[in-house]
C-alpha cells in the first residue's frame, strides 16, 4: 500500500511540475523585441512602451492603412518618439512625421534624417533610423543627434 501511495505521489508531483513549467515569458512576440532603442546625443535610451494605432482609408479607389507609432520610456510621457508609416512601405525614407518630445520641447525631422524599414507587413514593423532632429523656438534653433535607432515591434 505504501508503494501505491508513493508512486501516486511521484506521478502527481511530476504532472504538477511539468504543467507549471514555463518555457517562455508569457509574451507572444514572435521574435520581436517590442522596443525602440536609440542613442540620443550620446546617451542610449530604450523606449519599451510602444503603441501602434492604425487608420484605413480609401483614396481614388485605393485602400491605404497608416500606422501611428508612439514610444515612451515606461509610462513616462515626458520622453516620446512619434512617427507614421504606411503598411507595406519598405526601404528608405518610409518613416514619416518623425518627432521626439523631451520635457515639452518637440524636435522634428528637418531633412537630415534617414530611415530604412525592413519589415512592415500589417502585424510587425522593423526599421532602423538615424539623423539630426531640430527644434525651433522663438529664441533659437536647437538640434539633437539620433544614432543607431532601431524598432522591432509586433502589433
Amino acid at each position: 500500500m505504501k508503494k501505491i501511495f508513493f508512486n501516486l505521489f511521484v506521478v502527481v508531483g511530476l504532472i504538477l511540475s511539468t504543467s507549471c513549467n514555463k518555457d517562455d515569458d508569457g509574451s507572444d512576440n514572435n521574435g520581436a523585441s517590442n522596443e525602440l532603442t536609440v542613442i540620443i546625443d550620446g546617451q542610449s535610451v530604450t523606449f519599451d512602451t510602444i503603441i501602434v494605432e492604425s487608420d484605413t482609408f480609401t483614396f481614388d479607389g485605393e485602400q491605404f492603412t497608416i500606422l501611428y507609432v508612439s514610444a515612451t520610456v515606461g509610462t513616462d510621457a515626458s520622453r516620446t518618439i512619434n512617427f507614421e508609416t504606411e503598411v507595406g512601405d519598405l526601404g528608405t525614407f518610409s518613416l514619416y512625421a518623425f518627432e521626439y518630445l523631451i520635457d515639452g520641447e518637440y524636435y522634428y525631422d528637418s531633412g537630415a534624417f534617414n530611415s530604412v524599414i525592413s519589415v512592415n507587413n500589417g502585424s510587425r514593423l522593423t526599421a532602423t533610423f538615424a539623423g539630426t532632429l531640430t527644434s525651433y523656438t522663438a529664441v533659437e534653433e536647437a538640434s539633437i543627434v539620433l544614432e543607431n535607432g532601431t524598432i522591432d515591434v509586433n502589433y
